[in-house]
């Protein structure tokens, strides 16, 4: 007798189980942006000569792109989605991570620490800090074009063809989400931004767990 309780009470847990997963992953009841992959490790310089490495963004959240000073046209609309995202994220009390944004140069031939010094972005922040980073040419190239996965390749004329990437990364150091267009949807990446705001602010505690499922079964946003 106790042998048949003991299986039709597995059997009752069991069934209450895959009917909670599935109800789970139907109703979606928390969203999060996917854990794509960790964010690669690097040692480079902004302008000032300040030694700026991956670790010094635990704790943040960093919206990464790839540039070089003299680009012109060619990234305007890059600027143009720091400045709206900056403009947006100005009109909102702070909030805790802060994003900042890095620019990685991919001229580093021109880009130097000293060029950089001088240079001058498109507009400067109200809200987001903004730190552009060069260092050796090899190292640039491995950190941009191998584990950011950036393509990029100079033109005849001197100036260096490109496709446009976003690469939001987290305070841990995982990269949240990717986004491979010369202008981003401002609307999209702030409530997506929302999204890694709110897992950080709940995800304590017995919370937790139900974000690790949400991880689990790709209860992600379309």
């Amino acid at each position: 007798m106790k042998t048949r309780w003991y299986w039709k009470t597995a059997a009752i847990v069991a069934a209450v189980v895959v009917v909670a997963i599935l109800w789970f992953v139907i109703a979606r009841p928390v969203l999060v942006l996917p854990r794509i992959s960790l964010a690669p490790g690097y040692s480079l310089v902004d302008g000032s000569g300040q030694t700026v490495t991956s670790e010094d963004g635990r704790g943040k959240l960093t919206l990464y792109t790839f540039a070089y000073s003299r680009c012109g046209q060619d990234c305007d609309a890059i600027y143009r989605t720091l400045e709206a995202i900056d403009s947006r994220l100005a009109e909102q009390p702070p909030r805790a991570p802060a994003l900042r944004f890095i620019t990685i140069t991919i001229d580093p031939a021109n880009d130097t620490q000293q060029q950089l010094a001088g240079y001058s972005p498109p507009f400067t922040p109200r809200a987001v800090e903004w730190k552009w980073l060069t260092g050796p040419e090899k190292i640039l190239k491995n950190v941009s074009g191998g584990a950011f996965g950036v393509l990029y390749q100079p033109r005849e004329d001197g100036t260096i063809f490109f496709a446009p990437r976003y690469v939001l990364v987290d305070g841990e150091g995982i990269v949240r989400a990717v986004y491979d267009t010369p202008e981003l949807d401002t609307d999209r990446f702030v409530e997506q931004l929302d999204l890694v705001y709110e897992e950080i602010a709940q995800a304590q505690g017995s919370a937790r767990l139900a974000y690790e499922a949400a991880h689990f079964f790709a209860c992600y946003p379309h």
